[in-house]
Order: structure tokens, then sequence, then C-alpha cells
């Protein structure tokens, strides 16, 4: 049986894109009614990833802080606003 050699790079990042895309979403409709926090919670999330990838520098000895991984956490936030604001207008409109 042949073997394949498949390697994927950067599959971290694309895990942190996607965690945070949910983990925003999550938030954002937790907040549907209050349009006006929506930007509050895009803010918070990117802080947080940030502030996760400090302290893994900072605090701990066996991890990394890593600014791509702050860079994929903030794309991931602002996918699921995206994402948010397209199924908020479809709800709207229907």
């Amino acid at each position: 049986m042949p073997k394949f050699n498949i390697t994927v790079s950067h599959i971290d990042k694309w895990q942190h894109s996607f965690a945070y895309l949910v983990l925003s979403i999550c938030w954002l409709f937790t907040f549907y009614k209050k349009n006006t926090k929506k930007y509050i919670v895009v803010l918070s999330c990117i802080l947080f990833g940030i502030i996760i990838e400090v302290l893994q520098h900072t605090v701990t000895n066996y991890r990394t802080g890593d600014y791509l991984d702050v860079l994929a956490n903030t794309t991931g936030v602002l996918l699921g606003l995206l994402i948010f604001n397209q199924i908020s207008k479809k709800i709207l409109v229907n």
C-alpha cells in the first residue's frame, strides 16, 4: 500500500480562527436584541485572544505566545461578526 505524505500547514491557526468564530457568534447571539452591544462583544473577544497569548508568553514556561495566533483569533472574531450580520439581516427581512 503506498504511503501518502500529506502535511497541512498552519492547522493550528485554522483551529484558532474556528474557535474564536464560534466564541464570537455565541456571544453575539446572546446579546442579539441589544444591537449596541455588538461591538463590545467583538472588542471583548479580540482582547480576550490578546490577553490569553500574552499570559501564555509571560506566565507559563511551557507555552509560547504567538502574534500569528492573535491574528488568527481576530480573523475568527471578524468572520463571526460577518456571519452574524448576514444571519441577522435575513431574520429581519423574513
